[in-house]
């Protein structure tokens, strides 16, 4: 038996509001880089989307805080990113293939270089240097080597947060870094030293600063809508363009191999070309119309075929260069809660109330969703989602239940506290509440409401009139059923008592097992008559967190915690395939999308708190 990945579906950049994202592009490579949670992703930024699911992904999940910038060095071997803890990994960035990409590639150097989040890094033309800036105590920024770490300049001149830096391209070497004091600070160097701090230009926020291909010219941008253009060796303003954008300007790019042009990303909703020569707008991208907070640029990277823009709620918005809108790619931006497959579609919701659909197929999901209508998402985290025919029910820390056909949301209801799961029976759908059971008609009208007297995790249906429940206050498994009246009531006795508390309970399609899982990770597997077959599966070192069947009842994928994926067997119960850390900080949630019995053999996907989705193929 073998557990083997073929493929990951990456999620969304990480946004913050008022905040410039800044995402990194190699040149030498077409690769974008940006961050999400604790992650670093990479991946290529050409690629055909009609066949999203073959593009090849890294993840880079070393970092412990939640990471808040990234840069590509020049030569593409290696990448600088940073945390909001202040530290900075350096790591190696070469193109892998195949299985490869499920391996984290190899750390270079760490260095803890501030106190603070780091906002921006820059490289220098030698791939020796670096600079990092953005928050801390003691300092703003600090420039250094890449393999030893040591010092090389003081990056002073700021009086508060810096938000941006860039190194130029040639020799001498200049360097430039622009913060909330609203200043453009100047540095010469290696070793970097202050050379001028220009202040009164911009009258609110710098966001963003960068030097073009040939160091002639350096450009920033900010929150007062300006734009300032400079000598590029002597960091001396050239002109100002003021009102550039109808809203506050985050990032700006110099279209590659060019020193005439640069594109500037505003909170307007729109992007703009500009002619450095004639300071006049040439070209404008506009994402949508009105625009909305979601709808507000704040990251941005030009690569040779497209332009490439973040939107603050996380979709990356495709140009060609002439200013059409070719694609919007929308993915989760936050840990993945919920997976759901009903051919030939995988439902997935995230901690972020997002609840999106995707097409899969043999090779997996394609790497970004498709859209539907945000608006109708929930506000907060999406507990669980439920299939039942050609409607979909959601549920979510937003305290309601919605019921959703073609995408769009047909009915909700509030509910009366934070929900847990959702299951299907007969006579309509169960919600349940730690201490409480609701039983809803498919038309979402409520028919029975049953109150416990313990606290529950999990919920499961025996036959149609019949529902095992876990009782973590007496570690043990209580049976409810529900009479013709659809009265629901609590059975008799108890039926198993654990070591630690129950916290999952999985039926198998047949029928003949009932799997459960406690708090330690150690499951308890029981027959139809609800006896102990088997207490082997104690494989987990944490609590799981969902577990799936296979279509013949032979096996049990199961994952949770500890972020590793095992696959138990009931003829040999003693046997189990490992794939450990799956998922950096935990597998949430599983479902199969493929199963032959004959051939033993199948697919699933798997999600994950590090906010992807990743497909395997299992061999038994």
């Amino acid at each position: 038996m073998s557990i083997k990945p073929v493929a990951i579906t990456s999620p969304q950049p990480s946004t913050q509001r008022g905040q410039t994202t800044h995402l990194s592009y190699d040149v030498v490579n077409d690769r974008v880089a940006y961050v999400n949670g604790k992650s670093i992703i990479v991946r290529p930024s050409d690629f055909n989307f009609e066949n999203l699911e073959e593009m090849v992904v890294t993840i880079f999940c070393k970092h412990i805080h939640p990471t808040s910038a990234v840069r590509f060095s020049p030569s593409g071997f290696y990448i600088a990113s940073g945390d909001t803890f202040g530290q900075v990994k350096i790591w190696d960035a070469s193109l892998k293939q195949g299985q490869e990409v499920f391996e984290q590639p190899m750390v270079k150097t760490e260095l803890q270089v501030m106190s603070g989040a780091i906002k921006d890094i820059a490289w220098d033309a030698e791939n020796k240097r670096l600079i990092a800036v953005g928050d801390g105590k003691e300092k703003f920024g600090y420039a250094f080597t890449w393999d030893s770490g040591n010092s090389i300049g003081d990056i002073q001149g700021h009086s508060s947060s810096i938000n941006a830096v860039d190194i130029k391209r040639q020799r001498p070497y200049r360097a430039a870094t622009v913060g909330d004091d609203f200043a453009m600070v100047f540095f010469q160097g290696p070793p970097f030293k202050f050379d001028k701090s220009l202040r009164g230009l911009h009258s609110n926020a710098v966001r963003d600063v960068k030097f073009s291909a040939n160091g002639e010219h350096l450009v920033s941008v900010g929150s007062d809508r300006s734009i300032c253009i400079y000598n590029g060796k002597t960091g001396e303003l050239v002109k100002k363009i003021e009102n550039a954008h109808d809203g506050g300007i985050s990032s700006v790019e110099w279209v590659p191999d060019s020193n005439e042009y640069f594109i500037t990303a505003s909170a307007d909703g729109s992007l703009k070309k500009w002619d450095i020569n004639e300071g006049v707008e040439v070209e404008k991208y506009k994402v949508s119309e009105p625009c909305s907070i979601s709808r507000q640029q704040v990251g941005l990277a030009v690569t040779n075929k497209y332009v490439i823009s973040l939107s603050a709620n996380g979709d990356l918005n495709y140009f060609s260069h002439d200013g059409k809108l070719v694609h919007v790619l929308t993915g989760h931006q936050s840990p993945v809660t919920k997976v759901l497959f009903q051919k030939p579609y995988l439902y997935s919701g995230g901690s972020d109330g997002k609840f999106l659909k995707q097409e899969i197929n043999s090779k997996g999901p394609k790497s970004f969703p498709m859209n539907n209508n945000k608006d109708q998402h929930h506000s907060n985290y999406l507990v669980d989602i439920l299939a039942d025919g050609d409607f979909l029910f959601t549920i979510g820390w937003d305290d309601v239940l919605k019921k959703w056909e073609n995408g769009n949301v047909t009915n909700s209801v509030e509910l009366p506290n934070q929900p847990k799961q959702l299951i299907k029976i007969a006579p309509g759908i169960i919600v349940l509440f730690e201490s409480e059971i609701q039983l809803y008609s498919h038309d979402l009208k409520l028919i029975e409401t049953f109150k416990l007297s313990f606290i529950t995790t999990n919920l499961v249906s025996l036959t149609d009139s019949s529902l095992l429940l876990t009782n973590t206050s007496a570690n043990t498994i209580t049976k409810l059923t529900i009479d013709k009246d659809l009265k629901i009531k609590q059975a008799e006795g108890q039926l198993l008592t654990l070591r630690s508390p129950p916290t999952l309970i999985r039926v198998s399609p047949n029928g003949q097992y009932v799997s459960v899982a406690d708090s330690t990770g150690k499951y308890t597997l029981l027959d139809a008559n609800l006896e102990v077959v088997t207490t082997r599966w104690a494989f987990h070192t944490s609590k799981v967190f969902d577990a799936q069947w296979t279509s013949d009842s032979k096996y049990l994928i199961s994952g949770g915690l500890d972020g590793g994926l095992l696959l138990y067997s009931v003829e040999k119960p003693s046997k189990v395939v490992k794939y450990p850390l799956a998922h950096a900080s935990g597998v949430s949630s599983l479902t199969w999308i493929d199963y032959d019995p004959a051939k033993k053999a199948g697919a699933f996907v798997s999600a994950g708190l590090d906010g992807t989705i990743r497909t395997w193929q299992v061999e038994l």
